[in-house]
This record gives C-alpha cells, structure tokens and sequence, in this order.
C-alpha cells in the first residue's frame, strides 16, 4: 500500500537526500593548500628535501609554478595523483565525466532500463578511477559508481563509498555526506535489519552534528522522514509519531512542501491502524489539499486506493469497495501513476471480491498480487501483502483446497510474526487461529 518510495510508491520512501553542493573551483596553490592542512602537515614536511620552505608557499599563494618535477613530489608527499593537482584540466575532464553518469544516474531504480543504466554506468567510471583525486567530481562519481555496484550486486563497492564519503567530509559537503550515511542505513533496512538500520542512521546523523556543520533544512526532512519510518519499523510508534510532528512542524515554521505528502501519508496511515478517526480524516483532508495545490497526480491516486484500502481491510464494507474498483480509470498510469501500486490494486480487487465470496476470482486477481520484493521491505508494507495472502488462504478455504489454505496460513503467520504488530498482523493471526483448529 502506497506508505510513500527511492524507489517507489510503496508505503514506506526510502530513497532521498539528492540536494548537491557544486563548489568553486580551486586553484592549483589552493588545492596544495587545502590537502596540506586535511594531512596536519607544515610547510616544510611537505617541501621535504627537494623544495624550499619559501618556494611551496609561493606555490600555495599562486605566485609560482613548480615544475614537473617539483609537482610529482608534492603529489607523492601528500599521497594524491599528480593530475589531481593540475589547475582545472583533470576536475575539468571529472566534470564532464560527471555529467555523462548523472544522466546514467537519474534512472530510477523501478524504471524500465534501470539495470543496464547501471551498467552503463559502471563502464563509463571504471577507467578512470585512478584519477580520482579530491574534489567534489572524484566524490559524486565515486558515490555513484559504488551504489551502481551494490545495485548490480557486485563485489568492491565499499571501498568507493567509503572514498566518497571522506571527500566530502573532508569538503564540508553535508547534504551529500548525509546522502550516504542515508544510504548505509537503508542497506540495512532492506536486509530487514531494522534496528540495526535505525542505530546506523542516528550514527551518522549524530556524526554530522558532534562536527558543528549546518545540516539544510531538506537534508534535515530527509533524515527525519527516515527516522520515523524505521522507528515505525521498529514497532517504536510513540517516538516515531513524535518525529513526525516535529517535522511537520519544522515544515510550517519555514514554510516548506518538501516530503509534505510523504509525511501526511505516513499520519494518515498510522491514525487509521490506530483507530483515530478525527486524525485519520485531518490528514486525509492535507493529503486532499495538497494533491490539489501541488496537481500532485500521484497523491490524487494514492488517495483514492487509500479509500478502498480503508473499506476493505477496516470497515469490510466489500461492496463499496469494489463499486469504487470498478470507477478506477482503465489506465494504470492514469489510476495510479508508478510501477509498484499494481501489485496493490490487485491486491484490494482479491480481498473485495473474497469478502464477497466471489472466491475464484478473488485467487485470480490475489495471484497477481505479487510484492516486488526488490523494492518493499517496510514490516507495514509486507504485513498490508500478508493480510492478502489470508484472504487467499480463505478463498482457498472456500474453494475446497483445504490443504494448500492450512499449508499457506501457516506460513503466513511465521513470516508476520516477528514484525509489529499492526491490524494487518491480527487479522493473519485470526485466519491462522480459524482454519488450523478446524
């Protein structure tokens, strides 16, 4: 069910932080400078026994230019590429090289081509990683190239992950540092290492702030919005709904829409497992308002299944739930416009119809109601999937197929019981206490 997605309209986004800082461009003396200084070294550590003190400080104060010569040393001393030192030819090349692999990069990873843009990708950074250096452009690329790996399922992306996240440490580039920290945590998440995913988060976010650096306020909505997911994920629903007002509040006071409908989303869904009509209907009221002022297609349409969702799984009024199925535009894209809320359309069209007792072809439309395990990992996304498969469980009941409805209950119930617990999670265990004493 739509909780907001990086990837997806599954309920629970996960994919941010995409603010980038472009820094100026240095100078070679600048550049010198500025990686003497990261290293603690003096002037005359760095000159070393083939320049003068007062030569590399003419050099560093751009009124001299060293040699070939003098320029490898001073790339050798502080461990860098000698082309990295090179006023702006090599960051220049880096630029360029950069713009090729954002396009490569802005393919979403749900989107058709998605794999091959990736690989696309891997190919074009790959030759030139031994002329990364330090600048921004050596960081984005780096970035890049290790979660294309990760994505692709190759060995050897930590390393470049772990380069980038130093650069822009060492740049002070907080949007893009967080962007990776980000990245750490949901790594973990889509492991289902929720706990460990929320103490990676709160590692890093805490590691930016012990540094004094000001974290902009959409970076600071990206982490926050994380936070609350994976401590809904947690089962720790107090502090999450606490983030999540504090957020919304934070919104308002600078008036922001950033993450609006994702946060209003995430209210609306948790005062309806609540049962907190009063709240359920505000926010679904924000949601309206927004969907409207921002002509947000994706949140009209998100709004609309919600209301079938809440018929089917709260109220079991099947019918009016599968009257307003049957209003839902031919066109996918037009009902609702992303890749993944097709598994849940079919989803609420089984559960209409096996609470009907139109249960053959509850099984038909509940068969394709396959979760994209790729991309959902949220426990209330894969608890809403569960729930379904109940209703199948019955519709199997029904249908004579006693055995494979035990058989499917049952592990039903296993899988959904370690996650929180949520009305989905009690309705699983309802079906599974009915059909497994009979």
């Amino acid at each position: 069910m739509p909780f907001p997605s990086q990837a997806s309209n599954c309920l629970i986004k996960l994919n941010y932080a995409k603010n980038m800082e472009v820094l100026p461009l240095e100078t070679m003396g600048e550049r010198i400078r500025r990686l003497r200084k990261e290293r603690d070294m003096t002037l005359q550590e760095l000159a070393g026994d083939q320049l003068s003190k007062g030569m590399l400080s003419l050099i560093e104060n751009n009124k001299a230019q060293p040699s070939m010569e003098s320029l490898s040393h001073i790339a050798a001393q502080l461990n860098v590429p000698a082309s990295d030192l090179l006023e702006e030819s090599s960051r220049e090349k880096l630029k360029k090289l950069l713009d090729e692999a954002e396009g490569y990069a802005s393919v979403r990873a749900m989107d058709e081509g998605a794999r091959e843009a990736r690989q696309k990708l891997v190919r074009l950074i790959a030759p030139h990683l031994s002329e990364m250096g330090e600048g921004y452009e050596s960081g984005r690329l780096l970035e890049m190239y290790g979660r294309s790996l990760h994505n692709l399922d190759g060995d050897g992306w930590e390393e470049p992950i772990n380069r980038a996240s130093a650069i822009y440490d060492s740049l002070n580039i907080v949007p893009r540092r967080a962007a990776i920290g980000m990245f750490r945590a949901q790594l973990l998440f889509a492991e289902h290492e929720y706990t460990e995913a929320l103490e990676t988060l709160n590692r890093e976010r805490e590691a930016l702030d012990q540094r004094g650096l000001f974290i902009e306020p959409m970076t600071r909505l990206d982490f926050d919005y994380l936070q609350a997911a994976l401590l809904y994920a947690v089962g720790n629903t107090e502090e999450a709904v606490a983030v999540m007002e504090r957020a919304l509040a934070f919104s308002r006071e600078h008036d922001l829409y950033y993450h609006m409908s994702d946060w209003y989303r995430l209210a609306s869904i948790h005062a309806l497992m609540a049962g907190m009509d009063n709240e359920y209907w505000h926010y679904r009221t924000k949601l309206r308002q927004y969907a409207e002022f921002a002509e947000d297609k994706e949140t009209a349409g998100f709004l609309d299944f919600l209301d079938i969702h809440e018929l089917n799984s709260f109220r079991n009024d099947y019918a009016e739930a599968y009257r307003r199925i049957q209003d839902w535009p031919d066109d996918p894209e037009t009902a609702l416009p992303d890749p993944l809320h097709s598994p849940y359309m079919s989803l609420e069209t089984g559960k209409a119809l096996s609470g009907l007792g139109r249960h053959k072809e509850a099984l038909e439309a509940l068969e394709r109601a396959l979760v994209p395990r790729e991309f959902i990992h949220h426990p209330i996304d894969l608890s809403i999937f569960m729930e379904g498969e109940a209703y199948k469980a019955e519709s199997l009941w029904e249908t004579g197929e006693t055995g494979r409805a035990r058989e499917l209950i049952r592990d039903v119930a296993e899988r959904i019981g370690p996650l929180p617990r949520t009305p989905y999670k009690n309705r699983v265990q309802q079906v599974h206490e009915r059909l497994t004493t009979h």
